[in-house]
């Protein structure tokens, strides 16, 4: 009876095994382990765990990552890549050098998020792995998948070690004296060393307990707890600009008779600076807010004395200065590349350009202007790539002074103003957060004047536009 006992147990669990090998497996994609001697983790990784899921080639994973132009580890792209390819788990791995000490890293990803579920940590006495941490990797990162996929239950079947050879080794005893005549607590004494290796068979009364095991080697593992995040590169706490620009300016009236403005280019320079002090809150709410900041522009172009038809010889200072600052919000809608993003932002702004007075105090071109407004603006971001974008915007100004052209008395008296602009550029990432770029623009002031408002002002003219245009090689950092 006990030996038939025993048969059936070896069928049931032999029927276990190839239920659970014929079963749906999940689908794992183990990529490129990094660093020295790493290879040799992945291959054993592979080899673990092949019986289990179904490898993705690693060929298939960088195909799809190259189309959706995801090459990184972050969350975001290995869950792209992991949608694309269909893999239910995704393991990354590197050995690298933390001072002195050698470390062998693996992580467990959820294929769905990205994100870390399970992280394993072995220290190394060098780039090369030791067979004590070659074994202890093969048995957790089997236990952390089985853990990770919800087959704790089929943890104990090795297709490797079936039981029938455990059940063999401990049969083996009963054949010289028969069972019901020794004693269970014998059995260590006649073959203690089959019995240390076989496994536990399924009748408990015959089996003795295992010895305890001896403390394994110093490896430490971190299995089940998930790594922090690291930021995602679109939600920055702060992006840096600074260059040399080139601009030019027009100023026409109409009539056509009163003095009018234009130029070739002048150097100067532009910088901006945008804080994000809720970066950190790029986790919730799908990180809408976390591109919500404070930014401020300055640019002074850096013109030469201009001169009057009338007299080239005579030298007139000429002065600019735009100064904006205000609210600014970038609003990803899609965060996988192209990674399309809304740009708005609301604040204000200062735009001056004056020209000094001849000796009797007259004007020897346009009046002054010192545009004063609260300005509008929308826009758009596109990603090529990680490392470069493209970026489209239009701002609408509401001009609420336009500076001493609208003086009642000695210029064209009030008038009525407002201004737009459309501005681009091209930024590329060339290493770590370190930006290149250029950047063009295009602003028009429009200004209606109105005679009657004034008692009797000193010109007379029914409009003008004042016209700026130009652009700035960007440098620059984002964090």
């Amino acid at each position: 009876m006990k030996r038939l006992a025993e048969i059936v147990a070896l069928v049931a669990a032999l029927s276990t095994c190839a239920y659970a090998a014929a079963g749906d497996k999940p689908s794992l994609a183990v990529l490129t382990f990094n660093g020295p001697g790493a290879k040799q983790a992945e291959i054993m990784v592979v080899r673990t765990l092949r019986r289990k899921a179904t490898i993705i080639p690693m060929t298939t994973w960088q195909k799809a990552a190259k189309k959706l132009f995801a090459p990184s580890h972050s969350a975001e792209d290995i869950a792209d890549v992991a949608a694309d390819v269909g893999a239910n788990v995704v393991i990354t791995g590197v050995v690298k050098r933390d001072g002195k000490r050698w470390e062998l890293s693996i992580s467990l990803r959820d294929g769905k998020t990205g994100k870390v579920r399970d992280r394993l940590k072995y220290p190394l006495k060098g780039p090369r792995m030791q067979s004590d941490v070659i074994a202890m990797l093969t048995k957790e990162v089997s236990d952390a998948f089985d853990s990770f996929t919800g087959a704790e239950e089929l943890a104990d079947i090795k297709p490797r070690q079936p039981p029938v050879a455990a059940d063999t080794k401990l049969t083996k005893p009963p054949a010289e004296k028969p069972v019901a005549e020794k004693p269970p607590a014998e059995k260590p004494a006649e073959k203690p060393a089959q019995v240390a290796q076989a496994q536990p068979t399924t009748d408990d009364d015959e089996a003795p307990p295992l010895p305890k095991e001896p403390p394994p080697p110093v490896v430490h593992a971190e299995v089940g707890k998930a790594a922090p995040q690291a930021r995602p590169r679109w939600a920055p706490y702060f992006d840096l600009s600074v260059g040399p620009s080139l601009s030019g300016r027009s100023f026409d009236f109409d009539p056509a008779s009163q003095p009018k403005f234009s130029s070739g280019i002048v150097a100067g320079i532009a910088a901006d600076v945008t804080l994000y002090p809720l970066a950190s809150t790029w986790k919730r709410a799908g990180g809408a807010f976390s591109g919500l900041g404070l930014g401020a522009t300055v640019n002074k172009p850096f013109w030469p004395d201009s001169t009057s038809k009338q007299d080239p010889t005579q030298k007139f200072a000429t002065n600019e200065l735009r100064v904006e600052g205000g609210l600014r919000w970038r609003i990803v809608l899609y965060k996988p590349v192209p990674r399309p993003q809304l740009l708005i932002q609301a604040g204000g702004g200062l735009h001056s350009f004056a020209i000094s007075k001849d000796p009797t105090g007259a004007d020897v071109g346009p009046a002054d202007v010192s545009y004063k407004y609260v300005t509008f603006g929308a826009g758009m971001r596109i990603h090529f790539a990680e490392w470069a974008w493209l970026w489209a915007m239009f701002d609408y100004h509401v001009v609420l002074d336009p500076g001493p052209i609208a003086d009642p008395v000695a210029e064209y008296g009030p008038a009525k103003s407002f201004g737009v602009r459309v501005r681009g550029g091209l930024d590329f990432l060339v290493y770590k957060g370190f930006k290149v770029g250029a950047e063009g623009m295009y602003e028009r002031f429009s200004l209606t004047f109105d005679p009657t408002a004034a008692a009797a002002p000193a010109k007379i003219a029914n409009s003008g536009v004042d016209q700026y245009f130009g652009g700035v090689i960007v440098v620059g950092y984002v964090l």
